[in-house]
């Protein structure tokens, strides 16, 4: 199973995305594990917390609920993953 990390190039595509959807979207700190990438963004005054495992799962964490759930559902669409991979074929 290949593994789904943000590479240079998709995370400046979802930080392209980020901006396009909250104008003031940053990205405050990253963090490289073994099995995981923690991204740290601030969006509209508040730090959401997003988490990609190398399998490609993407969890989102952080206050308000709706803008977490709008950042993993860009996340999965940047790496290919989850609902929003194209069909096989």
């Amino acid at each position: 199973m290949p593994t789904r990390w943000l590479t240079t190039e998709t995370l400046v595509k979802l930080v392209k995305r980020l901006r396009e959807r909250w104008p003031g979207a940053e990205v405050e700190k990253i963090v490289q594990k073994r099995s995981k990438q923690i991204l740290y963004i601030r969006i509209e005054g508040r730090m959401v917390k997003l988490i990609v495992y190398r399998d490609g799962r993407v969890r989102a964490f952080g206050e308000p609920e709706g803008v977490a759930l709008a950042l993993r559902n860009i996340a999965e669409r940047v790496l290919g993953v989850g609902e929003h991979r194209a069909s096989e074929g």
